[in-house]
Order: structure tokens, then C-alpha cells, then sequence
């Protein structure tokens, strides 16, 4: 155990968990109204704040002890603040090249049950929106969560196949045989390009951009199909999503090096 594995091994719902313990003294009436953006907004910052530290943390511990794995990751840093998807997809790479370098017969495809993930993170979302005291200003945005992950499969995360990407390419996806033809499920999305919204709201977040663009968002982003995605609920699962399968992947790293490493007695 590192000086970073209690952090790396912290879910990033615990986040969740410690707002709606925080905001269990709000009531419910229309005059709260104006506070549910600021606090999930400040609910959203903190998750890709610990994400983009945990990403960091998780660099670090396997330049530590892998000295080729430093000389990439540092000679030339290209990560930036870890917290684009391209970012994430890199250090996913990076980890399943660290376990592969340890243990020659580990199955990447196979490492990670992308059921389970669904699953919980679904469960994480509807246990916080219903014990969360602002949940009925959010009723919307959680059924439209609700329909998207009810549509969302195994086969769209986790995908290993001529590279490592954490969502799966919609032009890869088993519900189209052909490029040419319609996607049989009703998102038509790739969860990629739903994590480029959060990715957008993130910058201008974190920038204060909103507080001098004020025509934002604009009518016409208003009126877009896309702009269901503009929604915390569906960020907060996307994220979790992320911190579940880098999380597992790091624990059977540090499993595998620390049983490669010889043991000392006396």
C-alpha cells in the first residue's frame, strides 16, 4: 500500500454520499429552487477534481516502480490535467500495459465486469437522487438518466480491441451490421460524445466562463436533441463509471506487482 492507495481506492461516490448528508437540512420549496444548480454544480466540480488528482496518483505510483513507464509518461507529459476522455483512454492503456508487463497471462477483455459496473452505478445515482432533499427539482433530468441507462448495454464501456477506450465506438457497436444502417437502440450515441458535454461544462466550470457568457446556453443549443445530455445525473454516472473501471484495474495492479515482488524474511 502507497501513500496514495487510500485515496485511489476511495470511490468517487462517497462525494455523493457526503451531499446528501450536507443537504439533508434543505427543504423543498420553490424558494431552494435557486440554490440545486449551485450545489450540483459544486457536487460535479469535486468529482472531476478527485478524478483528475486520482488519474495523477495513479501515474505517479506506476512511474514509481516501473522506470520505462516514467520515461513515457514524463519525458514529454501530454496528459494535461487528466480530464478529457483521450486523457483517461491513455492512462487506461497505460495501466493494462503496467499489469500485461507483471503477468504476461492477464486477459484484459475479460478483467473487468462491465455488468456490474452498470449496475452499480445506476444504484449509486437513484440511491442519491432518492435520499437527496433537492430531488424534486430534478425529476426530469433523473427519468431522462433513467431511459438513457436503461438503453445503455455492457458492450458500450470497456472496449479493448486494437487499442483501450473506457465508452465503446457507436461504428463498432454489435446493433449495426452495417455503417450505413440505423443503431437499433434509441440513443444513437456514443457515450464518448455524451462525456464531451460534460467535458465542455467542466472547462466552463471550473473557468467561471458562464460568468461573462451570458448568452449561454444559446437558443439554438436549447433546441438541439442533444441538449438532454446537459444533465448532472447523467455526468455523475459517466464519472462514476470511469473511477470504477480505472479503480479495478489499479487494484489488480498493485495486486499483481506486489506478489511479483520477492519476499524477505528474517
Amino acid at each position: 500500500m502507497s501513500i496514495h492507495s487510500n485515496f485511489i481506492y476511495t470511490p468517487l461516490s462517497d462525494i455523493l454520499e457526503d451531499a446528501a448528508n450536507a443537504t439533508q437540512c434543505i427543504g423543498q420549496s420553490i424558494d431552494v429552487y435557486p440554490l440545486c444548480d449551485y450545489i450540483m454544480q459544486s457536487i460535479f466540480m469535486k468529482m472531476t477534481g478527485a478524478q483528475e488528482q486520482k488519474m495523477k496518483c495513479i501515474c505517479w505510483e506506476l512511474a514509481t516502480v516501473d522506470f520505462e513507464i516514467r520515461r513515457d509518461l514524463y519525458s514529454d507529459w501530454s496528459l494535461g490535467e487528466c480530464s478529457s476522455l483521450s486523457d483517461k483512454n491513455k492512462i487506461l492503456g497505460i495501466l493494462i500495459k503496467a499489469i500485461l508487463k507483471i503477468n504476461n497471462d492477464f486477459d484484459a477483455k475479460s478483467a473487468i465486469n462491465r455488468h456490474r459496473i452498470l449496475v452499480e452505478s445506476k444504484e449509486i445515482i437513484n440511491r442519491f437522487y432518492k435520499v437527496s432533499s433537492i430531488k424534486s427539482f430534478g425529476a426530469r433530468e433523473f427519468d431522462v438518466f433513467m431511459a438513457l441507462f436503461d438503453e445503455i448495454e455492457d458492450e458500450c464501456i470497456y472496449h479493448i480491441d486494437n487499442g483501450s477506450s473506457i465508452f465503446k465506438k457507436c461504428a463498432n457497436c454489435s446493433h449495426r451490421t452495417d455503417a450505413d444502417k440505423p443503431l437499433s437502440c434509441s440513443i444513437k450515441k456514443n457515450l464518448d460524445h455524451i462525456y464531451s458535454r460534460l467535458y465542455i461544462h467542466r472547462n466552463r466550470c471550473a473557468h467561471n466562463l458562464m460568468s461573462y457568457q451570458q448568452n449561454l446556453p444559446s437558443l439554438k443549443s436549447l433546441s438541439s436533441a442533444d441538449y438532454i445530455y446537459e444533465n448532472y445525473y447523467i455526468r455523475f454516472a459517466l464519472l462514476i463509471i470511469i473511477d470504477l473501471i480505472i479503480t479495478e484495474l489499479y487494484r489488480i495492479f498493485e495486486r499483481e506487482y506486489q506478489a511479483s515482488v520477492p519476499q524477505y524474511n528474517g
